[in-house]
């Protein structure tokens, strides 16, 4: 290389890191100038986006209009609208709300499809509309044919059924048998039956002359039966009296369970013409199912067993409530208790999932499921010591040997002034204070509500 091709290099190479420094400040400009410039063009592009698909929403919500299923009770313009007419409520409740609505627009999308419309259901359909098509649904009454409550439609196993299929109306109801175990509930086993109406088809009633505890007790049920109780309903009623278990040496539940598998293996001789795809149902006398619930199961195919049921919590009667449901078992079809839980009732209470063998047909999906409800409509009512103070005091000294604490061996706990007082203060034996004052008027059954001058007692302090 030359000596000023040398030199020429040399003061190119000095250049460069110069002219670069010295246009740095230049691109740093030109980039901002780049992005300010890539922005402009960006937004109104973006906002003509936007725009485009919110006319093209617009226009789908026109054309939705013209069907059944109305844009807005199915959208966020559901909520909105709620906002606006619901200033009071709060935030929280407003989102349930339409979430609720978001969940109920996605099932009625498969409703619409549907090949088949079905009849619209009585129960569930408005007055006067049953032979119009679409069937307009009465509020808490839901799908194609207003066959389903909300208790079961916003639970979210059955959500899964229903997308694919797999409920179905019945061209046969199944019947439904409640068995229950009775100490001196006379007044909750007359709304229970009440209540129910035709949803249940037989009551199989087990009482003993022995309470839990072991004492000895008259026959309450079977007495005011031979006086003429629930007349009008004995067809359907079918009293077992047992004797008592002996616990010695064993578990102070003995007793109660005994007295649970007496139900079906004393009570399934006594009922006729069964078939595997009846339910049976065990519920304690002071859980009382609710009506629409029933008549789902009784009318449909392809949900799951065994069941638990979510009842909304009370105590001492329908003025104090515990937010937080309580959970019971349990409902299977008659199939599944002879074949998978060997003709005991007492399995079919603790809704624990036996699946060994195959079953004959059923109508139901081997799968448990809680039907769980929502607020403020759950599976039914849960109503604990309820009853006035002498019933309470009853309700003590019937209890299990070994029930936690057993409140019944404290005399101060059984003094009727005592009880009068935790009634009216919403108050446990423990003197624990976990429940809220309601309307009864608005979370009652609705057989309580129209006998509420009966059933003061139930109603208000």
């Amino acid at each position: 290389m030359s000596s000023s091709t040398g030199e020429t290099a040399q003061k190119f190479v000095r250049f460069v890191p110069l002219t670069c420094s010295a246009l740095r400040p230049i691109s740093t400009k030109l980039l901002w100038y780049f992005l300010l410039f890539s922005l402009s063009s960006l937004i109104p592009g973006t906002f003509f986006l936007y725009n485009a698909c919110y006319r093209r929403s617009l226009d789908a919500k026109h054309h939705s209009d013209q069907s059944p299923l109305a844009w807005a009770d199915s959208s966020f313009g559901s909520y909105v609208a709620s906002l606006q007419n619901n200033k009071n409520n709060d935030a929280h409740s407003l989102l349930k709300i339409f979430q609720d609505q978001e969940r109920r627009r996605r099932l009625d999308v498969n409703s619409e499809n549907a090949a088949e419309v079905p009849d619209c259901f009585l129960e569930g359909t408005v007055s006067g509309t049953e032979k119009q098509k679409p069937c307009k649904c009465r509020q808490g009454w839901n799908g194609v044919g207003c066959s389903i409550p909300d208790a079961v439609w916003f639970t979210d196993a059955f959500q899964d059924w229903y997308l694919k299929g797999l409920i179905k109306r019945r061209s046969r109801p199944r019947a439904i048998i409640n068995g229950l175990v009775f100490n001196h509930e006379l007044d909750l086993f007359e709304i229970r039956v009440k209540e129910l109406g035709d949803a249940v088809d037989y009551y199989v009633v087990v009482e003993s002359n022995y309470t839990y505890f072991g004492s000895t007790k008259p026959l309450h049920f079977r007495s005011n039966m031979s006086a003429g109780f629930l007349r009008e309903h004995a067809h359907k009623i079918v009293p077992i009296a047992v004797g008592f278990y002996n616990y010695e040496y064993g578990s102070p539940w003995a007793p109660e369970n005994y007295f649970r598998s007496s139900i079906w293996r004393e009570g399934q001789s006594r009922l006729k013409n069964l078939r595997d795809d009846d339910l049976f149902m065990i519920l304690d006398a002071d859980e009382i199912p609710s009506r629409d619930v029933l008549l789902f199961l009784k009318y449909h195919d392809g949900y799951g067993e065994p069941m638990s049921l979510k009842f909304r919590s009370f105590l001492y009667g329908f003025f104090w409530t515990n937010y937080e449901p309580v959970e019971v078992g349990g409902v299977c079809t008659v199939a599944a208790l002879r074949h998978l839980y060997w003709n005991d009732s007492l399995l079919v209470r603790r809704a624990e999932q036996y699946f060994p063998k195959t079953l004959p047909y059923t109508g139901t999906v081997k799968m448990k499921w809680s039907i769980t409800g929502t607020e403020p409509r759950y599976a039914g009512w849960h109503c604990s010591w309820c009853f006035e103070a002498h019933g309470i005091q009853v309700k003590l000294a019937s209890a299990q040997r070994d029930d936690g604490v057993r409140w019944g061996d404290f005399a101060n706990k059984t003094d009727l002034a005592y009880i009068e007082s935790i009634r009216k203060a919403g108050r446990y034996f423990d003197d624990s204070s976990l429940m809220y004052s309601c309307d009864a008027l608005e979370v009652a059954p609705p057989y309580v509500k129209d006998n509420a001058d009966r059933f003061q007692y139930l109603m208000k302090l």
